[in-house]
């Protein structure tokens, strides 16, 4: 079966991200082995940072392609080979080609459609019978996007597998397309820093949930109907929220949701000891994050049919690094607000919110501890005294 794989890059991310420096961020933050991630997969699949056969790579939003030029990008594909509306494309058109670096367009996000389509295309334009997509961040929610685009404006018979590492649309609207997979896609994981605090950093880092399929789910699908416009396309088809408990539903297959230790930055690559972007900072004890979310990340898409061009850098068996987090997990306890993140302050300011629902509306979200269940007690995830509760679907702790 021939295979393409589109990797999606978060905000502020260039397509040479963590492959070279510039003002910005500094190549010298990500660990040495992994660089960031959706990039490196990109490198190792193709051998080159450049589009090959079986896959691409997506800049980020607000960003341009390449460290360097720094002032200009490349045009996006937009018009075909799917068959999309004239007020997609319209919507799209002012993101493509030119300076897209821009500090408003990194916080409102409004770009992500418009890369998801581009990459949509890029899949849709490959030939293959099956796409992988890979993301961080809201590169990870352009590839929910992607993959309803390619459900609805293409072929609807080709397997859509989603990698999706802390997925985050950020403050503004979420839409549907969000919110739920679409039918096309087979299998979706999703990884979640525990250590990214909540607070101030929220709605913005809000992590997203998508609803299961009803393929994942082991039901019948239900009467479909498309939403009339590209936002509303799934807005009639919101399944069971994977966050809620629900007694009695079996837990669906093809649907892996994963907590781990760290921020948002430490589960793609970043190995500074407060997630941030100073290379004087690099920790040796945050490597084991990121090195276990590559190995993840290229398990996966090796399973799903994707093939590498270069080895797995990473040598160290899972359950080793896995020891290692647990094992010297005070920078990470620190990285989140101390190893007892019960606070004198309302709404736990110290704990990770996530949402299946909306960001738009900020009633509309749960806390990370309240529905990934109860962590395993030998693996020193902080939690607070008011952690209750659980949704239906089963989480695993890394």
């Amino acid at each position: 079966m021939s295979v393409y794989t589109v990797c999606f890059s978060g905000t502020a991310c260039t397509r040479d991200e963590g492959e070279k420096s510039r003002k910005e961020s500094d190549r010298d933050i990500y660990t040495p082995d992994t660089g960031y991630i959706p990039v490196r997969i990109h490198k190792e699949i193709t051998g080159t940072l450049q589009p090959g056969r079986a896959s691409a790579s997506v800049r980020g939003v607000g960003e341009n392609d390449w460290a360097s030029p720094r002032d200009d990008s490349e045009p996006l594909k937009l018009d075909g080979p799917l068959h999309v509306p004239p007020d997609l494309r319209q919507y799209a058109q002012s993101y493509s080609g030119g300076n897209q670096f821009s500090y408003p367009s990194q916080i409102n996000g409004w770009a992500a459609v418009a890369l998801a389509l581009h990459g949509a295309n890029l899949a849709a334009a490959s030939g293959a019978e099956q796409y992988n997509l890979i993301g961080h961040s809201r590169g990870a929610a352009e590839c929910i996007m992607a993959a309803w685009f390619l459900y609805a404006y293409g072929r609807r018979d080709v397997t859509v597998n989603i990698f999706a590492i802390d997925p985050v649309p950020g403050s503004g609207e979420w839409y549907g397309i969000l919110t739920q997979l679409p039918p096309n896609v087979v299998n979706f994981t999703g990884i979640y820093a525990w250590d990214h605090v909540g607070g101030r950093l929220d709605p913005g880092f809000m992590a997203l949930v998508p609803r299961p399929n009803a393929r994942q789910c082991q039901e019948d699908q239900p009467p479909f109907k498309l939403g009339a416009t590209w936002k509303t396309l799934a807005d009639h088809n919101q399944r069971a929220d994977p966050l809620q408990l629900q007694a009695g539903r079996m837990q669906p297959k093809g649907y892996q949701l994963y907590a781990c230790r760290g921020r948002h930055g430490t589960v793609t690559g970043n190995r500074t000891s407060d997630g941030m972007y100073d290379a004087s900072k690099a920790d040796p004890t945050v490597a084991p994050v990121p090195e276990l979310i590559y190995k993840l990340a290229r398990e996966h898409l090796s399973d799903w049919g994707t093939l590498f061009d270069a080895p797995c850098a990473v040598q160290t068996k899972s359950a080793e690094l896995s020891e290692a987090i647990h094992t010297n997990h005070v920078t990470f306890d620190k990285m989140g607000g101390g190893a007892n993140r019960t606070s004198t302050l309302p709404w736990r300011p110290l704990v990770r919110r996530i949402s299946s629902i909306s960001g738009l509306n900020p009633a509309n979200y749960y806390y990370l501890e309240d529905v990934a269940g109860v962590p395993p007690a030998q693996s020193n995830y902080p939690v607070t005294s008011e952690r209750a509760g659980r949704g239906w679907v089963d989480w695993s702790y890394l």
